[in-house]
Formats: C-alpha cells, sequence, structure tokens
C-alpha cells in the first residue's frame, strides 16, 4: 500500500531533524603560540606569531588542519596555536572619519611591532629584492611589504622604528602624568566643561569661575540660595552650574520642592525618580517644555540686575497672564480597593513665590466617580507665567474626610 502526498511541497524520505554535524563549520583562524618544524610531508611548518587560515577544527587526536606558507589544509598539532577573533570587513563608507578618506585602508599600531628585513623569495616576489615584515602581537597577519633594494627596506624599517619608539615615550610620559595628577587620561578627556568644586562663599564673592561647578544638599540649598544669600546666587547662577541632591535622611525615596531652587536660577535638581510624588509631577511637567528634551533655556528676566524671585514689581518686560477657568467634569474616577469614590477638584499654581498657592477647590460629588460634574469657575492673575506651572489634582474624600490622590496633570502656564 503507498500513500500519496497531500500537497506538491512534501518531499519522501525526508528526515525529521537535521543532525548539526552535518553542516560544514566555519573556518576559524588561529595564531601560533610556539614555533613548530614538520615532521611529515603532510605537516605545517612555522614559527611563532604565525597566522593560520582556514583551519578545520573538527579533526581528533589534538591535530587541526589549516594553511599556511602556500600550503592547504596540512596538519599542526592544536596546543601550539590559540584561536583569534576574525576581522570583518568596515564598511567602505566609513572612510570619512578616515585620515586620508577612502584612500586609507587600514592602520597599524607600530608600538612594539617586530620590524626585520628578509630577503625576497622568487615567484610572486620576481623582482624584488627584500621583503619588510612587520608583527604586532595585536594582528590577525603578519604584514609583508615588497622593496625594490635593500636600502629602500632597510630606510622603511628604521622609520618604523623611531616612530614607535617616539610613540612609546609619549605613552610613558601620560602614564607618568596619570600617576603624578590621580587622573586617569580617559576619565580626563570627558571634562569638558566643568570642573567639580566644593563650595567656598568667601572665594565665590571674589570672583566667578565658568567651568567650576559646586554641589548642595537641599537643606543647604534651600538656605543659602533662597534666603541667605539670594541677590549673590542670582548672578551665580548667570556665569556658574550649581547642582542639588536630596538630603540623605530621605530614605524613603521622596523628594523635595524643585520650584524655588529654579525661581533663583539653579541649573540641576537632582530628584528620586523612583518616586513619582508631587515634586516630580512639577519636574516632568517643567520639561514638557522645549519638546521634552530635558534642557530649558532661562527666561531672558533671570539675568536682569533688577531681577528679585519674590517681588513681582521687579519684573521687566513680562506680560501678566489671567487666567478664566472652569471645571466641568470627569468620567471614570477609581480608587484601588474601592468600589466607589467621592471626587473633588484642586487647582493650583506652582511658580514664583507670588504666584504660588490653591486658586480652587471644587465641591465633593458623593459616591460618583463614574460621571462627576462640578462645572465650577475660577479667575486669577499669573503674574511671571514664565515660571508657573498649574496643577490640576483629583482628590477622593472617604467618610472622615481624608483626601486621597485619584490623579494630576500639570502644564507649564506659558504652553497653555
Amino acid at each position: 500500500m503507498g500513500l500519496e502526498a497531500e500537497d506538491d511541497h512534501t518531499v519522501p524520505g525526508t528526515p525529521g531533524y537535521l543532525d548539526p554535524a552535518s553542516f560544514p563549520s566555519a573556518s576559524i583562524t588561529v595564531k601560533a603560540l610556539y614555533d613548530y618544524q614538520a615532521r611529515n610531508d603532510d605537516e605545517l611548518s612555522f614559527p611563532k606569531h604565525a597566522i593560520i587560515s582556514n583551519v578545520d577544527s573538527r579533526a581528533e587526536g589534538g591535530w587541526w588542519r589549516g594553511d599556511y606558507g602556500g600550503k592547504r589544509q596540512h596538519w599542526f598539532p592544536s596546543n601550539y596555536v590559540t584561536e583569534i577573533e576574525p576581522q570583518h570587513n568596515k564598511d567602505e563608507s566609513s572612510g570619512d572619519s578616515l585620515l586620508l578618506g577612502n584612500l586609507q585602508k587600514g592602520s597599524l599600531d607600530v608600538v612594539g611591532a617586530v620590524v626585520e628585513v628578509v630577503p625576497a623569495s622568487g615567484g610572486i616576489h620576481r623582482g624584488l629584492e627584500c621583503l619588510l615584515r612587520l608583527h604586532n602581537p595585536s594582528m590577525t597577519h603578519v604584514l609583508e611589504v615588497g622593496a625594490e633594494t635593500r636600502e629602500e627596506a632597510s630606510e622603511w624599517m628604521r622609520t618604523i622604528k623611531e616612530t614607535a619608539q617616539s610613540a612609546s615615550v609619549r605613552e610613558t610620559q601620560h602614564k607618568a602624568m596619570e600617576r603624578a595628577f590621580r587622573v586617569a587620561k580617559e576619565m580626563s578627556v570627558l571634562i569638558v566643561y566643568c570642573r567639580s568644586v566644593a563650595f567656598n562663599l568667601d572665594k565665590a564673592k571674589k570672583r566667578f569661575v565658568y567651568n567650576e561647578m559646586s554641589s548642595f544638599p537641599e537643606t543647604k540649598g534651600e538656605k543659602i540660595m533662597c534666603v541667605q544669600e539670594t541677590p549673590f546666587f542670582l548672578k551665580y547662577h548667570q556665569i556658574q552650574f550649581s547642582r542639588v541632591y536630596p538630603k540623605g535622611q530621605r530614605i524613603d525615596s521622596s523628594n523635595y520642592n524643585p520650584v524655588p531652587l529654579w525661581n533663583v536660577g539653579s541649573q540641576m535638581l537632582a530628584l528620586n525618580f523612583q518616586t513619582p510624588d508631587k515634586a516630580m509631577q512639577l519636574n516632568h511637567a517643567k520639561f514638557r517644555l522645549n519638546g521634552g528634551c530635558g534642557y530649558l533655556l532661562r527666561p531672558s528676566f533671570m539675568f536682569s540686575e533688577s531681577y528679585d524671585p519674590y517681588d513681582p514689581t521687579m519684573l521687566c518686560g513680562v506680560p501678566r497672564v489671567k487666567v478664566l477657568l472652569r471645571v466641568l467634569a470627569a468620567r471614570h474616577l477609581t480608587r484601588s480597593g474601592r468600589c466607589t469614590t467621592s471626587p473633588f477638584v484642586e487647582v493650583e499654581v506652582q511658580g514664583a513665590d507670588y504666584d504660588t498657592g490653591l486658586k480652587l477647590t471644587t465641591k465633593t460629588v458623593s459616591d460618583n466617580g463614574f460621571n462627576p460634574t462640578w462645572n465650577e469657575a475660577c479667575e486669577f492673575m499669573v503674574h511671571n507665567p514664565e515660571m508657573a506651572l498649574l496643577r490640576f489634582v483629583c482628590q477622593d474624600e472617604d467618610m472622615f474626610g481624608d483626601s486621597n490622590f485619584i490623579g494630576q496633570a500639570t502644564y507649564p502656564v506659558s504652553s497653555l
């Protein structure tokens, strides 16, 4: 009895799996660890550091086969070599980053390289008197360059050795400098714009150094920048950077209010990003501007000599904004673990000290988180809209009169 194939795509007799051993193994390249002299005609002879290509390592008994010195697939002991990573050809379009453009096909590290001049053999070396042989332990192949005369080859060898010696001297000098200054070169090249220094008020008052930056814990930053030395730090932040970070006592990863420090010009305020509290919500709202790229230009009035973050009459050329707002309704307001909610909405402004405050609190809609409506309006002035953030908070009032957070949304007033 025979069986016919249900379609034309089945092939009788095809095995159900493929043996990986049936595929030819990818050829590898190895480098000789020791010299080896062949004992039989089917073996390879090679010096230390020789590169053997197209190696077949599937053979057993400690012997592999490969190509070297014009011989193909001859045997050699596997414990005399080590496998090296193959070099892939780079895209020719990358020539723009090379010194000589597409004319440059590669480069060699001559520091520690072995350079020698050897007589040229016949065959492919016909017409050449000498070969310049160069090898570096990091190279996968020995480089051989032909020369028509021994003088030319010797001149190249002398130039390469002088270049390698000069590079070695520079490397030694760099290492000595790293030990003397305790600064690694790799780390030093990353420090382009500023260096971190401990803040000294007396020294800072004598002169500003644009490429120096100081860090402050939040308690010191709020005290010295926002209270004691506000006029000084308004000028300081026109020239230098400051960083403020949470105090060590915040073991719960809570955050400080960044708004007052923004108002006096501090450029970098570190927050605990893992905590989505009010401070982090304000931070996200602040950097909604400029496409959310994380970088904002400070308003031009902050560079005015008359600017005072606590006095609205000192704002120069900043038009006030009148906000007319009506809270209409909401939909599907829920809290985890509760079937019903009694929501209400708070509207507040966070910004300059004279603008900050609660502007509206709606009535509570009892036991209706599905479609509560308020239809309540408010009107207020914002004297410094460039620094102001408008925040909407929806809360749930429980049976004890306590407020429980449901959700929020915060936006820069200047983007409305």
